[in-house]
């Protein structure tokens, strides 16, 4: 199964929709940060996100898409035990890589490391949600009875909703990773995160190849770690004198929104 055939600009569509992923998602969670905080170590953590991200979807395509695709057209099924080791490995891996990345950005900026994970896990759902789209495009995926297959309004729809899913969920998973390594505590996160992000990828797969009614309870999930992260874990990464400053300029809109509309 090869997606060689799809015109270019399927696939620049295709990109696209994932970077509408990483623009939403980052509105969503980093434009309180962007004017009192140091966001270097994001940057960074971001870039990488988008590489490792594209290299982690390509590789989980081959070896876990496909090997579904081929099942199911063959056999009729999906054997989980036979993709279970390697998506798990792959969601492991790059737990532990947003691990790296979120204690050393700690290091060289100080209360960055929530900022930096969250900005992985963007970049990471941006590829995801390209690649997948990718697939969703391609129209062999109708032959074996997917509810998808080829390019059109509904799969667009679909290249949407993954991104959201993806993002809602990679990006919140970095957060926590980061604030956890705030207060000593690794392990623990990696495993858990790891097997979320493993179960995220197996989900978007099982959409594109079958029904997208699948991930109706990925995206509750995605809500509900989207403001765990906006109201616990990317706070934690604010010093007081960050709060401080944070009042200030929220009271400020306050009085110059007021002033505005008794003006008028």
């Amino acid at each position: 199964m090869e997606p060689t055939n799809l015109p270019q600009w399927q696939f620049q569509i295709a990109m696209l929709i994932g970077l509408l992923t990483f623009t939403m998602v980052w509105a969503r969670g980093m434009r309180r940060y962007t004017p009192i905080q140091d966001l270097s170590q994001a940057y960074k953590a971001l870039i990488i996100g988008f590489i490792v991200g594209a290299i982690l979807a390509s590789a989980l395509d081959v070896w876990v898409f496909q090997t579904m695709y081929s099942d199911i057209g063959e056999l009729g099924g999906i054997y989980i035990f036979d993709i279970a080791p390697v998506i798990l490995l792959g969601g492991w891996s790059e737990a532990a890589l947003c691990m790296y990345l979120s204690a050393r950005a700690e290091r060289k900026v100080p209360s960055s490391a929530t900022t930096a994970g969250y900005a992985f896990g963007i970049g990471s759902a941006a590829m995801l949600t390209a690649v997948a789209c990718v697939r969703a495009f391609d129209p062999q995926i109708a032959s074996i009875g997917s509810d998808t297959g080829g390019f059109g309004l509904s799969t667009i729809v679909l290249g949407l909703v993954i991104g959201v899913t993806s993002g809602f969920t990679l990006a919140p998973m970095g957060a926590a990773q980061g604030a956890n390594v705030r207060v000593g505590i690794r392990f623990t996160p990696v495993v858990v995160t790891g097997f979320v992000r493993s179960f995220l990828r197996l989900g978007v797969f099982i959409a594109v190849l079958w029904s997208p009614v699948v991930l109706t309870p990925l995206i509750l999930f995605a809500m509900w770690f989207d403001a765990r992260a906006q109201n616990r874990w990317l706070p934690s990464s604010l010093s007081p004198l960050q709060r401080r400053i944070e009042r200030r300029m929220k009271n400020k809109n306050i009085r110059s929104k007021s002033g505005i509309s008794e003006s008028e």
